[in-house]
C-alpha cells in the first residue's frame, strides 16, 4: 500500500511539475514560469498580461531610479488602496531573485488581489506584478505565489 501511494504522489508530482511552462519577456529580460493553462494576453513593451483558468497576471514596468525599498512598499501599498481593496491579508517587504520589493495581499468584490512593487537595483526599471482570482480559491493561492517566486532576470 505505501508503494502503491508514493508511485502515485510521485507521479502526481511529476505531473504538476511538467504543468509549468516558462515565459520569457524578452523586453525586460525577465523569466517566470505559469501554469500549462495560462494564455498570453498582452506582450508588449508597456505590459505582460496572462489568463489562465479563473485567474489573471500582469507585470507593468515603471521607471524611476531614485526609488527604494522602503518606498516600493509604500508605493506598492497605495496602489492596492487606490484599487479599493477591502480587506487586506498581508503586506511584507521581499527579497526575490535579485529583486528587493514589497507585497501586499487581498480581497474586493469576491476576488483574490496580490500586488507586488519590485526594484531592480541595477536599472532604473522596476516592476509591479498584478494577479487576481476567485477569494476562496487555495488552488489559486499556491499558484500566485509560484508566480511570484519564480520571476527572475534573465
Amino acid at each position: 500500500m505505501k508503494y502503491i501511494l508514493f508511485t502515485l504522489l510521485s507521479f502526481l508530482a511529476t505531473a504538476t511539475i511538467q504543468a509549468q511552462q516558462e515565459y520569457t519577456w524578452d523586453d525586460y529580460n525577465l523569466g517566470f514560469t505559469l501554469a500549462d493553462d495560462f494564455k498570453e494576453t498582452k506582450n508588449t513593451d508597456e505590459e505582460f498580461s496572462a489568463d489562465g483558468d479563473g485567474m489573471s497576471m500582469s507585470i507593468i514596468p515603471f521607471e524611476n531610479d531614485a526609488i527604494d525599498e522602503t518606498d516600493i512598499t509604500a508605493y506598492t501599498i497605495s496602489i492596492f488602496s487606490e484599487l479599493g481593496v477591502n480587506r487586506t491579508d498581508d503586506v511584507s517587504l521581499i527579497e526575490l531573485n535579485g529583486f528587493h520589493g514589497g507585497y501586499a495581499e487581498g480581497s474586493k468584490d469576491g476576488e483574490r488581489i496580490f500586488i507586488m512593487g519590485l526594484i531592480d537595483p541595477g536599472s532604473a526599471t522596476n516592476f509591479f506584478v498584478i494577479i487576481t482570482f476567485g477569494d476562496d480559491d487555495q488552488n489559486a493561492v499556491d499558484e500566485a505565489v509560484n508566480i511570484c517566486q519564480s520571476i527572475h532576470k534573465l
